[in-house]
């Protein structure tokens, strides 16, 4: 019996990396992907978010170092910045300013989504080389429909999006979505007769805008200012390559960000921080400011019993999509093409493949998922947000004391950071030391003041 064949449909940033994990499993591995790639890194309509600020967290950094060893470093050798938290990041909680010192724990990497995505799409097609396994690319096309039944599905009907809009079938042993938000994979399973998979949405109605300057002299950190419940609206201050910054301000509903170049001081001004507000002054825009408002979290429970057939596999946002301001989504991608390469080191495309894979990829996304809906419940009041149950309000009160403590407790704030950063799993926040000072301690205030320089 032969290893199969795959098609994995969307060519951005998860389905690069599943690609990747595929390599050596497969004999072919078919890459769907409706744009066209650009010569160089540049941003591109089928990455919607690719504007906007991206954060690496730790753990996609430890992730994609499994997966393709030195590849952090050749981000890093490209132009993308590697930040240590809580050193190189101060934070500004709704209870004040978190410490600043040197943890020595985790690293992030800040760089644009197009020179990320970019950098590692060439080194997953320099892997095929030798890997055993064939990939074919297929710029232009997308995919339009599933084949097969509701047991099992067997490929895909793409289409190109040249002139004559050619259709063809892609016949395949796995396909994988990493379509993205906008995945119509539950439609094309409900056509083959497939139960459509249960969801869960929590829509705080956040929206963002991002834009670029080039500071006259640099700060040596980054600023994030979360929203608090006086003021609903937050930002982040990073530097990207080429020696330009991005600036992501958010707000909920009713109090979205500006998308008027002009309009942005004052709505950072409003922030009641003067520290960013004077340096953002000494700075010069090199684009607009660029809006984006699609920031649900949502989570459709493929992994469920009965949740897939044989041969279709969702992952990253196609499954389960987070809230973009927190940073989370290539970590997931990163860690979800980790889970997928694990599985298939223990038998290749095996019967019952789809949902034990199905399974490792969403719980790959556990951590995120419940990190983003904590911070995000607060201000879900949308018809269409699943509402909480009693777990989900304990989880809530205690997230939100230990939120509190982390931003002055270095025992409690390494736990955080842990889960956060997505280096741990949630029950790190269990542990006694934690949820001791936790519950016992009086609820924690930050510092009054950023925290300009590091604490020896």
């Amino acid at each position: 019996m032969g290893k199969g064949d795959a098609v994995v449909v969307g060519g951005g940033l998860a389905g690069t990396l599943a690609a990747g994990a595929l390599l050596g499993h497969v004999n072919t591995v078919t890459l769907v992907e409706r744009d066209r790639y650009p010569d160089r890194p540049a941003f591109r309509k089928g990455v919607p978010q690719g504007r906007h600020l991206h954060v690496f967290l730790s753990g996609g950094r430890r992730a994609l170092e499994e997966l393709f060893p030195g590849l952090n470093g050749e981000l890093e050798a490209a132009g993308a910045h590697r930040l240590e938290a809580p050193r190189d990041v101060i934070t500004k909680a709704p209870n004040g300013w978190q410490r600043r010192f040197h943890e020595g724990r985790h690293a992030t990497t800040s760089c644009t989504r197009a020179l990320f995505d970019a950098t590692v799409r060439a080194r997953v097609l320099a892997e095929a080389e030798g890997s055993g396994t064939r990939v074919e690319v297929l710029q232009g096309t997308e995919a339009v429909g599933l084949l097969g039944g509701a047991d099992r599905v067997t490929g895909v009907r793409v289409r190109s999006r040249d002139a004559g809009r050619a259709e063809r079938e892609l016949p395949a042993d796995l396909v994988v979505d990493a379509s993205g938000r906008g995945s119509r994979a539950p439609k094309w399973l409900a056509e083959l007769g497939a139960p459509a998979p249960r969801e869960e949405v929590v829509d705080a109605g956040i929206g963002y805008c991002t834009q670029m300057f080039r500071p006259a002299e640099p700060l040596d950190m980054v600023m994030v200012i979360q929203p608090r419940p006086d003021c609903p609206r937050g930002a982040a201050w990073s530097p990207v390559e080429g020696g330009h910054w991005l600036l992501t301000l958010s707000g909920v509903r009713g109090q979205h960000p500006p998308t008027e170049s002009s309009e942005v001081p004052g709505f950072v001004k409003s922030l009641g921080e003067p520290a960013l507000y004077e340096h953002l002054l000494t700075c010069e825009p090199v684009s607009p400011p660029y809006g984006f408002r699609d920031t649900s979290n949502r989570r459709r429970h493929y992994d469920a019993p009965g949740g897939v057939p044989e041969g279709f596999l969702a992952v990253s946002d196609a499954a389960c999509t987070f809230n973009p301001i927190y940073g989370q989504g290539m970590a997931v991608a990163a860690l979800s093409g980790l889970a997928l390469r694990g599985c298939l080191a223990e038998g290749g495309l095996r019967p019952g493949f789809a949902a034990a894979a199905q399974r490792a990829v969403a719980r790959a996304s556990d951590t995120a998922w419940l990190t983003a809906v904590g911070a995000d419940r607060p201000y879900a009041a949308d018809g269409d947000t699943t509402p909480p149950g009693a777990a989900e309000r304990l989880r809530s009160w205690y997230f939100g004391r230990l939120a509190n403590r982390a931003a002055i407790d270095r025992v409690v704030g390494a736990a955080f950071r842990d889960v956060t950063y997505l280096a741990a799993g949630p029950s790190r926040l269990m542990s006694p030391s934690v949820a001791l000072r936790t519950v016992l301690l009086p609820r924690a205030r930050g510092l009054a003041d950023p925290p300009l320089r590091v604490e020896s």
